[in-house]
């Protein structure tokens, strides 16, 4: 750490987890009042006590739901907390012992602490209400709905504030109960978008949130302050590098400490800001992601992602952490010794005695558990069988009867589940029969089956084993399941189908888009994967990673999916959580939409993505005192449903009233009017105009409760969604006449199941089947890898409570058609293909070991190129192991690309690679695979790297470049680095020598390692492996393929391979092996000066005789390279 302008605080040694196989982001941390404990939550949703600044382990314990701990609070007894994701949030005792737990019907969202004078507790939900509690029993003293979501409560001396996500602050009195309208005696806008922080002192109100800057979040650059008695603003401190958090300095009551996610802390006075200010920058390599101040202020820790705890000291060693020599620690309670026995051959056995109880075992049993039924009568032995019996020693023995034959010892087995078809397995009968039979029975209080959750199921040979095909009949293709937050992949579904947004987002992949981490670019890989898939399973393993990365750095952990489908997860409120994350930036922002009177009036001014999805609305706010009115434009995205409260039984409840008031939101709030000089009613209106009605309506549906569920299930009398909407716009207090037909395209439903575990599921009307008369209807079910064509009235309906609406998208049908792509472009710029694209800061020239194409070595269709790919492991394989010792494979290892390397496949310089670059990450690495990858610790770090190092984006884009351009791609188990590299190749586009050299009648397919020795008499991967080393190697392998093809000998030569192979078991016999090639390929520029380093086949020459240890001499015994080049050209000696 350095510091500057002061030396009030100085780095103290970091806090480290011990006990934890892997760094677990500190998500929250609390410093305890009575004792010298600083209190940890990490991700993995354990509490952990720090005592003493040394960082000495004390308890640890789970709080429930599995996922990450959001907040923590410490008091005089007891630490309270709940997680993101969880049941809800209790107390425990300070040795771990819970004391009670509050269970809301929807999860929490953040809590406050304690008012001293009646030990009151306030917590917020999602449906959205605040909820006062009992802090010593936990239990519910009064209920209020407000106005909309609660990201932060704090208790002052007179009053509850609280920060919304709508970025209002508002004032509530708890003595009221809160019974205001919207639950609030005072209410001020305080950010545009949510409140990300809150504190008070004395009169003083402290708040951090989000603005916006080009339609998209960012950190509002100043700590805005409100003075409590009249919510009048006072002067705000800025704070340019974005604050993430804020805390109050102890000791010092108008001081803030204020940090940002990249650890840039500040101290301010926030009475004198013009004072000298402390600044100090944490010294470390991820981010921020939780902060605490001690209760004297000696002491400030931050939490990082990597599981670090950095503190900042003003302190001695010596001085504990809450100031003085609090409570003792609680530790953990350890066993009871046993009691020692002196045992004799005379000690009795009741002198070991038995555990101590204070309550009724389970053998103590009860008249109401005691079963009424007698003993089941057992058979009796048939006379045949008695009249036959001898007996010996005691056992009696007959012959079996005939008429018992066959019927011994057998039991009906149960039908066997459509889950786990595996493509190596046998066929079952008619599984399809059973499906229909299962879906004409089923309950309609239950998920039919094409909607209940489908799961991977993992054989001996991985995940490209599952029968895939058995769950999609169809032309359109699904996402794999088994990838963190891949909850994601029903929106991924619904963009792809809205034909502008996937226009605009493959031409968004074309661009030199400068973001490492872009969500528009990787739902346009996505697109073009599912395009060219053609009804293939496809995963979308980069767009959840990009989702996890971009959610950590804007301290959204609410959208990462930690609990591993956990029953208690909410997908429908994930998934409306992050459709509100506004659209990517565009490079270029050309107008999609044709002139005309009737179109929005959205222009080049906005990317294209906002342009299809945003709204120009006006608000306009009135105070009902002095009429004083303020206007103010902005632009929505997203529109969310308010639903009416409960009325007439006549009243309009239809789709179209409910999303009319919802565009036209009309609402009452209080805040301090510039005119009146006070606090007065303010009346806010939103207009659209017709016109402004945008091309694609995104709308998230808000169904949290029961309540608002009744208006969308199927009555006698209708439906409440309808294929097509009429909707009208305002522009003042009367509609407009005019209005504009809305088409609806798909809708994204979560899927109850009895146990309530929930999923989602996108229901699509695909554009490209509404003309097939064939088709039940162009409406499809996309569960994940499971896709079904279904009848329009199945997709429209709601028969039960099991389907709940998530989010909605209208396309307005007089726009269809007219959009204008010329202006975007659709093609990638070749010249990436010629670049240095490393950001290595300390590469070796002496390293590179590839030669960028130039213009005229430009791939056209049909060129050959060898690809070998190398990967490191992101996340272990999670493997439940069964009672008889087998294991069962729940989610497999993540892998994610390290190394690729791209050769070129034929031409005067066949062989020399014009790809190799290794692949940068951000994330954690958790192993190496060093042995099978040849990566090791650094080889991926820009910082210390002495390779080409490119981002995974860059070298994504060069392989699609490839694939678009019509190459060949030659390999060794290609399917597999395809399937990791989450790349679509279609078949004719490649050649993998895993296949050619392949038997099927043998059911054994050969090592790359075994083929290069038999074949090739090259002995490759002895100590690790390189991927230019192996992608040469499947380029040899098929030049032989080729020669033994045109000389009718490849199926003779094969029947020998395999012979040879059972009898070495298939590898290289250490007796036997051809001198030893060196796995380190020389770059070009040293190439001209070795030998014997590439056997490259020439069609002109015969090879020499196939004999067990190899080939001898011939094609493969060497090459000779041209010297009249400065570049190096192998060809054939």
């Amino acid at each position: 750490m350095s510091l500057s302008l002061t030396t009030t605080y100085r780095p103290a040694v970091s806090i480290v987890q011990q006990h934890d196989a892997f760094p677990q982001i500190i998500t929250a941390l609390s410093f305890d009042p009575t004792s010298d404990t600083l209190w940890s939550g990490a991700n993995s949703g354990n509490v952990t006590a720090y005592h003493t600044p040394r960082g000495v382990r004390g308890v640890s314990f789970p709080i429930g739901g599995g996922s990450a701990v959001k907040k923590i609070v410490a008091d005089d007894t007891q630490v309270r907390a709940f997680c993101v994701i969880g049941e809800g949030m209790g107390a425990w005792s300070k040795g771990g012992i819970n004391r009670w737990y509050y269970r809301p019907s929807t999860p929490i969202t953040t809590f406050s602490g304690t008012l001293s004078s009646s030990k009151t507790l306030a917590v917020s939900t999602s449906t959205p209400e605040i909820v006062l509690l009992n802090a010593t029993t936990g239990s519910v003293i009064r209920q209020a709905q407000v106005p909309s979501v609660v990201r932060h409560l704090h208790f002052t001396h007179s009053y509850l504030l609280s920060g919304g996500s709508d970025g209002y602050l508002r004032c509530h009195d708890h003595r009221t109960g809160l019974r205001r309208e919207g639950g609030a005696e005072n209410a001020v806008k305080a950010h545009i978008s949510e409140v990300q922080g809150l504190q008070s002192s004395g009169n003083h109100v402290y708040t951090i949130g989000f603005g916006l800057r080009q339609s998209r979040p960012i950190p509002d650059p100043l700590v805005k302050i409100y003075d409590l008695r009249s919510m009048k603003p006072l002067p705000p401190v800025p704070f340019p590098a974005g604050p993430t958090f804020i805390n109050l300095l102890p000791m010092r009551s108008s001081s803030l400490v204020v940090t940002s996610n990249h650890g840039l802390v500040n101290i301010v006075d926030t009475l004198n800001p013009t004072s000298i200010n402390e600044f100090y920058q944490l010294d470390i390599p991820s981010f921020v992601s939780s902060t605490a101040v001690s209760p004297t202020g000696a002491y400030m820790a931050f939490g990082d992602s990597d599981g670090l705890i950095h503190i900042l000291t003003a302190a001695d060693e010596t001085m504990p952490f809450n100031g003085y020599e609090g409570q003792p620690f609680e530790w953990a309670a350890s066993p009871e010794p046993l009691l020692e026995v002196e045992w004799t051959d005379s000690t009795p056995l009741n002198s070991v005695g038995l555990p101590y109880y204070n309550t009724l075992l389970l053998s103590s049993w009860t008249p109401q558990l005691e079963s009424v039924k007698g003993s089941t009568v057992p058979m009796k032995i048939p006379q045949s069988v008695l009249s036959a019996i001898k007996t010996n020693d005691g056992i009696a023995y007959a012959p079996l009867p005939r008429e018992l034959k066959g019927r011994r010892n057998m039991i009906i087995a149960a039908t066997p589940k459509d889950q786990g078809r595996f493509r190596s397995g046998k066929q079952r009968g008619d599984v399809s029969a059973r499906g229909e039979l299962a879906e004409a029975d089923h309950n309609p209080d239950e998920a039919p089956p094409r909607y209940r959750k489908v799961e991977i199921e993992y054989s001996k040979f991985g995940v490209e084993d599952f029968d895939f095909a058995f769950f999609n009949k169809t032309e359109f293709s699904g996402l794999e399941t088994h990838i963190s937050n891949s909850y994601t992949n029903s929106l991924l579904q619904v963009l792809h189908y809205c034909h502008p947004v996937r226009t605009v987002a493959k031409s968004h992949i074309t661009t030199r888009c400068p973001d490492e981490h872009c969500l528009l670019c990787e739902l346009g890989f996505v697109s073009r994967m599912l395009e060219d898939a053609k009804g293939t399973n496809c995963q979308s393993s980069n767009f959840c990673k990009t989702v996890g990365v971009l959610a950590q750095s804007i301290n959204a952990i609410e959208l990462i999916d930690y609990s591993g489908n956990l029953a208690e997860t909410n997908y429908a409120r994930m998934i409306q959580m992050f459709h509100r994350v506004d659209e990517e930036t565009y490079i270029v922002n050309p107008s999609l939409l044709l002139p005309d009177p009737s179109f929005p009036k959205l222009t080049a001014t906005l990317p294209p993505i906002a342009q299809l999805l945003g709204m120009y609305g006006r608000n306009v706010v009135v105070c009902t005192y002095c009429k004083a009115v303020k206007e103010k434009e902005q632009v929505t995205f997203v529109v969310d449903l308010i639903y009416p409260r409960k009325g007439p039984v006549n009243c309009e409840t239809d789709l179209v009233s409910v999303l009319q008031a919802s565009l036209l939101r009309q609402m009452s709030h209080k805040a301090t009017c510039l005119n009146c000089k006070v606090v007065r009613t303010f009346d806010s209106n939103r207009f659209v105009a017709t016109s402004d009605l945008p091309p694609i309506l995104a709308v998230n549906a808000n169904v949290y409760n029961e309540e608002s569920l009744e208006h969308w299930l199927d009555n006698r009398r209708q439906r409440f969604l309808a294929a097509t909407i009429e909707l009208h716009g305002q522009l003042s207090e009367e509609e407009e006449q005019v209005s504009v037909t809305y088409n609806l395209r798909a809708i994204i439903v979560q899927v109850l199941s009895k146990e309530k575990s929930s999923h989602l599921v996108a229901i699509v009307k695909v554009p490209e089947t509404e003309h097939m008369d064939e088709l039940l209807s162009p409406w499809f079910v996309f569960n994940d890898f499971s896709v079904q064509n279904v009848s329009e009235e199945e997709a429209l309906s709601f028969p039960g409570k099991w389907k709940v609406p998530a989010i909605l998208y209208l396309e307005r049908a007089d726009c269809q058609g007219r959009f204008d792509y010329s202006k975007l472009s659709n093609t990638i710029d070749t010249s990436i293909l010629s670049q240095d694209t490393s950001i290595s800061v300390h590469r070796d020239v002496s390293l590179i070991k590839h030669e960028p194409l130039e213009s005229a070595e430009l791939p056209r269709p049909g060129t050959l190129v060898a690809i070998d790919a190398e990967f490191v492991q992101m996340q272990q394989e999670e493997t439940e192991f069964r009672s008889d010792g087998t294991k069962k494979v729940l989610r497999p290892a993540r892998l994610s690309l390290a190394r690729v390397s791209v050769l070129r496949g034929d031409g005067p310089e066949e062989g020399v690679p014009f790809i190799d670059d290794h692949i940068h990450t951000s994330e954690i690495i958790v192993d190496y695979l060093t042995e099978f990858s040849g990566i090791r610790f650094g080889d991926l770090d820009p910082h210390t790297s002495p390779y080409t190092l490119t981002p995974l984006k860059v070298v994504y884009k060069k392989l699609r470049l490839l694939v678009d351009r019509g190459c060949i791609f030659i390999g060794h188990g290609l399917s597999k680095d395809f399937r990791i590299i989450n790349i679509y190749v279609p078949p004719e586009q490649v050649i993998d020598t895993v296949d050619l050299y392949f038997l099927r009648e043998r059911q054994r397919r050969l090592s790359l390692r075994f083929l290069s020795w038999f074949v090739l008499h090259k002995n490759i991967q002895t100590d690790t492996h390189d991927s230019i080393e192996d992608a040469r190697s499947a380029l040899m392998l098929y030049k032989a393929y080729q020669d033994f093809e045109e000389r009718g000998m490849f199926d003779e030569k094969l029947d020998e391979l395999y012979r040879e192979g059972r009898k070495h078991n298939w590898k290289p016999p250490a007796s036997q092996r051809a001198e030893t090639t060196s796995s380190t390929v020389p770059p070009p520029a040293q190439a001209a000066t070795q030998q014997n380093a590439l056997p490259i086949m020439h069609s002109s020459i015969t090879p020499a005789p196939f004999v067990p240890s190899g080939f001898q001499g011939g094609v493969f015994a060497g090459f000779q390279q041209s010297g009249s080049s400065s570049r190096s050209h192998w060809r054939a000696g």
